[in-house]
């Protein structure tokens, strides 16, 4: 998996330190890499989407077949596949672009998570996170390792303790999450608590709109639309700040994504 997936993540990595060297605000440049990658990949996304709105707008249709062929196999799936290409859905037309987008969701995720690990150690953003330690491991390698590094063992618990450097986006520190935040003040409680606010509200307001769009959705899937918030809630108290504004920016894309279908 790692090496698969270090092509797109070096890329994403490149992006960053690269928005850093001009906006010297890593927040920012999750927001900008993030957009930039779902730009990149939204005909795959839309073809998506329109996929899997165009199977479930058949459901009632595919149910009266089902009960009319009930006895037929062979006919249901032929009368099924003639429903298909007569309203031009492709059953399959939502996992391949799944599949091709996902390696650069998870390398997006694992690069904001841990932005030390794949920038170039050349890099402003290295630099500003890890000096005055030059490579990536150091920079994250406890007392002993930095110790057995050449480092003073009182130089190396100190760099141990500080590296990589924290850097923050409007109160909230993007390698922390709210969970193992040491005595935070109020305004770092407000931000955080907006951040869980705005991820649950994206959340609704997506799913919510795809069962609006899809009046036919089973009752029994509609409870998601409070499933999913509360789901995407736990995940802002447990995660890191930067990894969660990533999920919120995707996530806000998406919502418009849909708003345009």
């Amino acid at each position: 998996m790692d090496k698969l997936l270090l092509p797109f993540e070096t890329a994403i990595a490149w992006l960053i330190a690269e928005i850093y060297e001009y906006v010297p605000n890593v927040g920012i440049a999750i927001i900008l890499v993030t957009l930039m990658v779902m730009l990149l990949i939204f005909p795959l996304t839309h073809k998506q989407t329109k996929s899997t709105l165009g199977m479930q707008a058949l459901q009632p249709k595919m149910k009266e077949l089902q009960v009319k062929y009930k006895d037929d196999r062979q006919k249901l799936s032929e009368e099924t596949m003639a429903l298909y290409k007569e309203n031009g859905v492709n059953p399959l037309g939502g996992c391949l672009p799944t599949l091709v987008q996902m390696p650069f969701l998870f390398s997006i995720f694992r690069v904001v998570r841990e932005p030390a690990k794949f920038a170039d150690t050349g890099s402003r953003l290295f630099k500003d996170l890890c000096s005055p330690v030059k490579t990536a491991d150091l920079c994250r390698a406890n007392a002993a390792e930095l110790t057995k590094a050449g480092y003073s063992p009182g130089k190396a618990e100190e760099l141990a303790s500080k590296l990589p450097i924290s850097k923050t986006f409007l109160g909230l520190d993007l390698q922390t999450s709210l969970k193992n935040y040491t005595n935070p003040t109020t305004w770092v409680i407000i931000a955080y608590v907006v951040l869980i606010i705005l991820l649950a509200a994206t959340s609704y307001i997506s799913m919510s709109r795809q069962q609006k769009i899809n009046p036919n959705t089973p009752s029994q899937m509609k409870f998601l639309k409070y499933i999913f918030p509360i789901g995407i809630s736990v995940s802002g108290v447990i995660l890191p700040a930067g990894p969660n504004l990533y999920i919120l920016t995707s996530s806000t894309w998406r919502a418009f994504q849909q708003e345009l279908l």
